[in-house]
């Protein structure tokens, strides 16, 4: 019986000798079991694709971006005096974005010289176009062409990647004509998460597939799950009628819980 009860302690402090082992091999190596976030530190480190940045940091690098570009950008006469400007921008990154967009127009006569500079900024959506327009431009020229750069150059960050249903949904586009022409269009928000200053762009399409009208609104408040009716509005009757309709809510995609 002694010696049944020799090997049971045997094993018993065995078992405690390795948990200690185990225990104290965790602590003395666990900077390298459990690695402590160095995303500012200056070097790279503790899973990181380049210098403090990739893996586990927010701060995308360079070659997990693909830069915003400029798909076109254009004048649109409101007036015999006053202009909008308009471009569509495409963003192809589903999980990662800049804080925010710096954006410049540049309006030429017809000898090209430079009229006006506008500059702003926007937030930039993922995974699809946007637009960006400025509005209201007073001018003592006719603006032949514009022109439209943003700085791509910025620091991206990691957002959620762009869901498979859709955040928000644009339902019942449709046109009035008339003196003050209006869009009118319901806005669907399918998420629990209560939006606010909501951007909500329109650009109208002529029979060749040109902008020849563009458009912006808030919505204040849009609840989670909610539905809200947007209406834009112009000044005078346009010559023509829309062939198509497109509505971007300008959706910012650091509101994490999307």
């Amino acid at each position: 019986m002694n010696l049944e009860w020799a090997k049971k302690r045997k094993i018993i402090y065995g078992a405690i000798t390795s948990i200690v082992v185990i225990l104290a091999s965790i602590y003395f190596f666990r900077n390298i079991i459990f690695p402590v976030q160095t995303c500012f530190d200056g070097k790279q480190n503790n899973f990181e694709s380049g210098i403090d940045c990739g893996g586990t940091c927010s701060l995308r690098c360079s070659q997990e971006v693909i830069p915003l570009s400029v798909l076109w950008a254009s004048p649109l006469a409101t007036s015999s005096s006053t202009y909008d400007f308009a471009a569509l921008i495409s963003s192809k990154n589903i999980d990662n974005a800049p804080r925010t967009v710096a954006y410049t127009f540049i309006a030429y006569n017809k000898d090209a010289q430079e009229i006006v500079r506008v500059q702003g900024t926007t937030v930039a959506p993922i995974d699809g176009d946007f637009p960006i327009i400025v509005q209201n431009i007073r001018l003592a020229e006719v603006p032949v062409t514009v022109s439209a750069t943003i700085v791509s150059n910025v620091p991206h960050y990691t957002v959620l990647e762009k869901p498979t249903t859709p955040t928000l949904r644009i339902v019942g586009s449709r046109f009035e004509a008339g003196s003050t022409p209006r869009v009118y269009a319901t806005i669907i928000n399918t998420k629990r998460l209560t939006l606010k200053d909501l951007p909500v762009r329109v650009f109208l399409y002529d029979a060749d597939g040109n902008v020849f009208a563009a458009g912006q609104t808030i919505i204040p408040v849009l609840d989670k799950e909610g539905t809200k009716d947007v209406v834009f509005t112009w000044d005078r009757a346009f010559p023509i009628t829309p062939t198509r309709i497109r509505v971007f809510p300008i959706l910012d995609p650091f509101l994490g819980s999307l």
